[in-house]
């Protein structure tokens, strides 16, 4: 028997091809459950598929896309509207299809998302799904910092409405350990087949530094330049590439020249995610210098190439790298042993193809979309 999935919230952008990680791993999941005979019916604030899946009826109720660079109160009028409309789709799919299972997906985040459909008592006592959860160590902006009481009450009155929740990691579940609700650990997934290792021989004499991601103050990525700046001084040939959009690229942009980094480093815009997986497959290290992230996608994706990862000891990327087998860990916000570890893999390539070919294993074993779907099947079985 068919089972039927409403993702009351799948992804604030629900993409095949955009950098989203959340949109990606939402339509990801969808489409490897696809075997079993699932279907589902998203809601997203902002639709963008290029391939559409046989087993997904998408519903967008955002009219007006968020850029970072906008201010607090058209944010928050978008975030209403999104909720508003979002529940208002979900009550009319309730009474107009038949529904096994409600799962609000994405966003999930601790003490901020929350359900308008579980806290009106909307389930109609169907299971209901929440996660996966993810949380943020980092300082919180001020207007999320003025919100907070309202959204923990309404975060935690959530928790106490839902059937079972889904955590991004073992960090995250610790912080519902006392809800006396189940917990699930299902990490996010890479697409091994998609990003996979090539033949290309190191480059010695030119080598590539890489980061891709969004450019905000909590990536790390103004760490990363400055340390650039020290490798350049043994390694002149060095480049750096950066990958992303966002709030902070042109004083990036700025550091970059002061530092005389200009020359040595790349900025790129937008790439399509279907796109990425061969700058990653170029690069010689990739180096992920986030001051706390709730987990770190474009980790998995490096290793999944089988390039070899440093990044920081904060959040996610500590369950995902075994430091010195996997990849590197080190402290954030610490330019100067960012520098030494990147001179170090530079300086010793047998490391680095040791550290690439553990992070494959790591990535085909434990983060292919295959065995993401498989732990989402086992979950949705047991509730149906």
């Amino acid at each position: 028997m068919s089972i039927t999935i409403l993702l009351s919230s799948a992804a604030y952008v629900l993409s095949d091809y955009l950098i989203t990680s959340e949109g990606n791993t939402a339509y990801n999941i969808i489409k490897h459950l696809e075997k079993y005979d699932y279907e589902f019916h998203a809601i997203s604030a902002y639709v963008r598929i290029k391939q559409p899946l046989p087993n997904l009826t998408t519903h967008q109720t955002g009219t007006t896309q968020t850029t970072p660079a906008q201010n607090a109160i058209r944010k928050y009028t978008q975030h209403t509207e999104f909720l508003t409309r979002s529940l208002i789709t979900v009550k009319k799919l309730l009474r107009t299809q038949r529904i096994h299972i409600i799962h609000h997906m994405f966003p999930a985040v601790y003490n901020q998302t929350f359900s308008p459909l579980a806290l009106t008592g909307g389930t109609n006592g169907k299971p209901f799904i929440f996660g996966p959860i993810s949380a943020h160590i980092t300082k919180h902006p001020t207007d999320e910092k003025l919100l907070s009481p309202l959204t923990t009450k309404l975060h935690q009155k959530t928790i106490t409405k839902t059937t079972q929740l889904i955590t991004i990691t073992r960090q995250v579940a610790k912080l519902y350990q006392n809800t006396q609700k189940p917990i699930t650990t299902i990490p996010l997934g890479v697409d091994t087949n998609q990003f996979k290792p090539t033949p290309k021989a190191y480059n010695s004499e030119n080598p590539e530094i890489l980061y891709t991601g969004s450019l905000y103050p909590l990536k790390g990525v103004h760490h990363l330049i400055q340390a650039f700046s020290i490798v350049t001084k043994q390694q002149p040939n060095a480049r750096l590439r950066i990958i992303g959009i966002g709030p902070q690229q042109n004083t990036l942009k700025q550091l970059a020249k002061a530092l005389k980094l200009d020359t040595k480093t790349t900025f790129q815009n937008f790439i399509p995610h279907t796109q990425i997986a061969q700058h990653y497959q170029n690069c010689t290290i990739y180096c992920f210098p986030s001051l706390g992230e709730p987990f770190g996608k474009t980790i998995i994706e490096a290793m999944s190439c089988a390039k070899p990862v440093i990044a920081t000891n904060q959040g996610g990327a500590t369950e995902i790298i075994e430091n010195n087998k996997t990849g590197i860990l080190v402290p954030p916000a610490n330019p100067k042993q960012l520098a030494q570890k990147i001179l170090y893999l530079l300086q010793t390539p047998e490391k680095m193809k040791q550290l690439g070919e553990n992070a494959r294993k790591t990535a085909e074993k434990q983060y292919s979309w295959e065995t993401i779907a498989e732990k989402y099947h086992k979950l949705y079985q047991s509730l149906a």
